[in-house]
């Protein structure tokens, strides 16, 4: 009777030892002081906010009816709510879309090893964010960060794509940190306009000053961070 071979292990994916990792967040840190490097991720940040108002209204029973990108990479969500509680969550989800994107793309990257997963996922994320692209800018930037990473995610061999994808997650995370500065105004400039911010919003509707809750929001968004970086670190050592 014949016998079936053994079908050969699956490989598995490159890992990056715990020294390199942390060195290579010193390098993408010192990397993003340079404008040129941070444009790209600003972008993303931005990217994510005006996703994540737009998420916390469908997530409430709202409408998310457009999504706007400027050149300047400031952006407006455009949503329809209906009471305090879901135009509050509209608020709170978009504050905190950046950490939240670093938060999954390091987790997927340093916790999982899914390197080629997390690019791929992020570029069917900002595919199908193109049906609420407001103008033909929003299109044509969202979309080719779409093409960009998607083709990444395809075609870099696995070393190559394990530094790409670590370095966008580690990024990602550390524009979450450094972007704290619009949580704690009351009034936002967008395309050369004055708006009330967000957190300026959130006070009108519930009370308290605009930097309370700038506050605690930034505190929500590093705890995020935090326990989404170090879990994922134990995780890649446990395995």
């Amino acid at each position: 009777m014949p016998t079936r071979s053994p079908r050969p292990p699956r490989p598995e994916s490159p890992r990056l030892p715990a020294a390199q990792f942390w060195g290579l967040v010193v390098a993408v840190f010192m990397m993003m002081q340079l404008p040129f490097v941070r444009l790209p991720v600003l972008f993303l940040s931005t990217w994510a906010h005006e996703l994540g108002h737009g998420l916390g209204a469908l997530m409430t029973g709202g409408r998310f009816l457009e999504l706007t990108v400027y050149p300047d990479f400031s952006g407006v969500a455009l949503t329809q709510t209906y009471g305090v509680v879901s135009r509050a969550a509209v608020i709170i989800v978009g504050l905190i879309g950046p950490s939240v994107l670093g938060v999954l793309m390091i987790g997927l990257t340093r916790g999982l090893g899914r390197y080629r997963l997390a690019m791929m996922g992020l570029s069917a994320l900002l595919a199908t964010s193109l049906i609420w692209a407001a103008d033909l800018f929003t299109f044509a930037a969202v979309g080719a960060g779409a093409l960009l990473t998607g083709l990444v995610g395809w075609m870099l061999p696995d070393r190559a794509l394990l530094y790409v994808a670590y370095i966008l997650a580690i990024a990602l995370c550390l524009s979450a940190l450094t972007g704290f500065g619009y949580f704690f105004i009351g009034n936002a400039e967008v395309a050369g306009a004055e708006y009330r911010s967000d957190t300026g919003v959130l006070a009108d509707l519930w009370g308290g000053p605009y930097w309370l809750w700038g506050g605690l929001l930034a505190l929500l968004s590093v705890g995020l961070l935090a326990v989404g970086v170090i879990a994922s670190d134990r995780l890649a050592r446990q395995r």
